[in-house]
């Protein structure tokens, strides 16, 4: 296969894994099971591995089951699966994420639509929506909070701080 070289980073070829949502991780922290499920295809030969969803901010990840990046403390977990990424040969990125007014959402398993107390799971409570504007994800969806400008900037500074240097010794996740 050819690589493909996208500005400072060489791709050992062109096959990328998108990221995909996988609900599995406490508090947003990854563990074991990112790390065979993102392993298998850098052991696999892919030239890019993408992880799913995570989540810049609590109150903007899309369910309890999402990973996370908007504390310091979830960098070990993530920066164990980029290593193992990175020792197969294969480049590490990461979706960067706020669901806005789709946070707070149940599991596709569980029945998708916006948690409640009715429905949560044990342990599992719903939070406060955050979004641009008040309007809701759809029918049966709670109003989120619409954001101030100031609290808009905020979910950029979080976007921008996720991936951060400052994160540890290391950059959590990088392409």
């Amino acid at each position: 296969m050819t690589p493909l070289r996208l500005r400072g980073v060489t791709l050992r070829n062109r096959l990328v894994v998108a990221p995909m949502c996988q609900y599995s991780v406490t508090d947003g922290f990854v563990g074991d099971y990112h790390l065979v499920h993102l392993g298998r295809f850098a052991l696999g030969g892919f030239g890019l591995v993408i992880v799913e969803a995570t989540g810049v901010t609590a109150e903007g990840r899309i369910s309890h089951g999402d990973v996370g990046l908007w504390s310091d403390e979830h960098v070990p977990g993530l920066a164990r699966v980029v290593d193992f990424l990175h020792a197969e040969g294969a480049a590490a990125g990461i979706q960067l994420a706020h669901a806005g007014a789709k946070a707070s959402s149940r599991r596709p398993w569980d029945g998708g639509g916006p948690v409640t107390e009715e429905n949560a799971r044990p342990g599992e409570h719903p939070w406060p929506t955050v979004s641009a504007s008040a309007v809701p994800a759809g029918d049966g969806w709670p109003a989120p909070a619409a954001l101030t400008v100031a609290e808009l900037a905020g979910v950029r500074d979080a976007f921008v701080a996720a991936p951060a240097p400052s994160r540890g010794s290391r950059r959590a996740c990088e392409a």
